[in-house]
């Protein structure tokens, strides 16, 4: 878990050459006000990703990011903990520094700048800008309500959120190769016909030159023929075998994927363990403790049992998903065997086309100590000779030729059986699948948080079902103003949820910007309220809005920014 502790900065933005810092985990529930302009957004949302990713969050150009009146010395730096280490990243402009501290010493910045930051983000963050502003911020000047997009935008936030969208992109550069190697074809065809033009006319001309030894030479050439008939054949049970390979290797494409998935799946299965254990643990702490051990105080008989039942439900939630787990396992486990037995099969055809192969190699040889012979009858006429010597070379290049010609329609072949896999409906509608139901089952968990009481369901193409307790069926555009926020926040936390069950990518802080400013009544904000409570000690909302007064009782502590002299500055904490 990420845990932020601190965010600093000076000269940033509408902000002035004095260090402003904010600590980001001494309260749960966090209030930011103050005017349009007076800095809000640079102090919580761009200094943040710049200072971790080196861009704002808003549509802000980079080198507008320091201080109009200093124009220099552009700093902002966050403070977080890994596990028991602790990092500090300092980035700026005016000038340049980026630098990344653990534990109070400076990280080697002998790689290039772009190593240094996929050092930051794979190694220490295990997330990117993307992730992080899925996970972390909730900005309304970016966001639109998932339920007024149109289906193609539906599908691209929840790739985004899956991280599969390099599967496009991976279709993308296949799709260019494939149109590189129809070039490559054709070209190829025509060259071949004009071998075997030069081929069929360097025949002609031999048989017209031949000599008193023609009977001979027919004899042997007879031998040839048939020779090249027995090669032929050879070659037509090399291509059969060819042909099985690769339908049984086409039968086996998601073997990586299949190890792949037992994998996460495994991983998965550990984490819903723990998740159990930690249950249990919890179950018998406030079973067996009627004081806490630590301070020795009391603990509520209401609070005990209302923990007990809590937990319980948690644990009965995740021995469900583990036997869900454990029926996927069993049919991947299926799955692979099934894989293996075809792998043992190509093998077996493997080594009955090398056999041929081989075949094929000796009837090459007698084919060229038949030539010998004709020759040696032929030693005499040094012309037709050169003519035969010809005809080989015309015969070799046609040969060669026929092999890439194989070897490409061998490799359109896999690159249509990947383009099926990285089409929509290949390996990013299975992830999809296994997604969507966690997603439905968190978006109702939310909602029901909210007492919107209905069953909410994405299909497999993003179409949401929601039907009442009388199961009438509704759409979300039927549903009021202050109803359809109320969706909105619960995809938006369930996005949260998937984004960090999917890219490990689990924090204390939670930004939402002018959220409440909406059309979110004054029930719905309670229930909001009541839902963030629910998110746990650990977790450190900021919530950003212009309704101070409705908003300002709701919260533990208050943050004000106000604007003076065209510099920003916060006035009370």
């Amino acid at each position: 878990m990420i845990n932020f502790k601190t965010v600093k900065f000076r000269n940033f933005g509408s902000f002035g050459n004095t260090d402003t810092k904010i600590d980001l985990d001494k309260h749960n529930f966090v209030l930011v006000s103050g005017n349009n302009g007076h800095g809000k957004s640079f102090a919580l949302l761009d200094s943040i990703t710049f200072a971790l990713f080196g861009r704002p969050f808003r549509k802000i150009n980079i080198p507008q990011l320091p201080n109009s009146v200093n124009q220099k010395d552009c700093m902002a730096e966050v403070e977080f903990l890994v596990g028991g280490d602790e990092y500090k990243i300092r980035r700026g402009l005016k000038p340049k520094i980026f630098e990344i501290y653990k534990d109070g010493k400076l990280i080697d910045q002998s790689a290039k700048s772009k190593d240094y930051q996929r050092m930051l983000e794979e190694q220490i963050l295990k997330m990117n800008y993307k992730s992080f502003t899925q996970v972390v911020i909730l900005g309304s000047s970016s966001f639109v309500p998932f339920m007024q997009l149109t289906a193609a935008d539906r599908r691209s936030v929840i790739e985004d959120i899956l991280d599969i969208n390099v599967f496009s992109l991976m279709n993308g550069i296949l799709r260019t190769r494939v149109v590189t190697l129809k070039e490559e074809e054709r070209e190829l065809e025509y060259e071949i016909s004009i071998a075997k033009e030069k081929i069929d006319i360097q025949n002609k001309h031999i048989k017209k030159v031949q000599d008193k030894s023609q009977e001979s030479i027919n004899e042997i050439q007879e031998d040839i023929k048939v020779i090249i008939d027995e090669a032929q054949e050879v070659r037509t049970g090399m291509s059969s075998i060819e042909s099985q390979i690769l339908e049984l290797k086409s039968q086996i494409t998601n073997q990586d994927l299949l190890i792949s998935s037992l994998g996460k799946i495994n991983k998965l299965k550990d984490s819903i363990d723990k998740n159990i254990k930690m249950s249990e643990n919890d179950i018998e702490f406030y079973t067996d403790n009627q004081n806490c051990p630590t301070c020795h105080q009391h603990i509520e008989n209401d609070h005990r049992h209302e923990m007990i039942d809590d937990k319980k439900k948690k644990k009965l939630e995740y021995n469900e998903g583990l036997s869900q787990i454990n029926l996927k396992l069993e049919e991947l486990t299926v799955e692979l065997s099934v894989v293996q037995k075809v792998m043992s099969d190509i093998k077996h055809k493997e080594k009955e086309f090398s056999e041929l192969n081989t075949e094929l190699s000796i009837k090459k040889d007698r084919i060229d100590n038949a030539n010998k012979r004709i020759n040696s009858i032929k030693s005499k006429d040094t012309d037709d000779t050169q003519e035969n010597e010809r005809l080989e070379e015309l015969v070799k290049e046609l040969s060669d030729m026929d092999s890439v010609k194989e070897s490409n329609t061998s490799q359109m072949h896999d690159y249509g059986i990947v383009s099926g896999l990285l089409k929509d409906s290949g390996i990013k509608s299975k992830i999809i699948k296994y997604y969507l139901p966690i997603m439905n089952r968190l978006i109702n968990k939310y909602l029901g948080s909210m007492d919107f009481f209905a069953q909410f369901h994405l299909d497999e193409n993003f179409n949401e079902t929601i039907k009442s307790r009388h199961r009438d069926e509704f759409s979300y555009m039927s549903f009021s103003e202050g109803e359809k926020m109320r969706i909105d926040l619960a995809l938006l936390l369930s996005w949260r949820e998937v984004a960090r069950l999917k890219n490990s990518a689990n924090t204390n802080l939670l930004i939402l910007d002018e959220v409440f400013d909406s059309s979110l009544d004054s029930m719905g904000t309670d229930e909001f309220m009541k839902l963030l409570y629910n998110l746990g000690k650990k977790v450190n909302v900021f919530i950003i809005s212009h309704r101070t007064d409705q908003l300002s009782d709701k919260f533990e502590h208050t943050i004000t920014f106000e604007k003076k002299n065209n510099f920003s500055r916060i006035i009370r904490t």
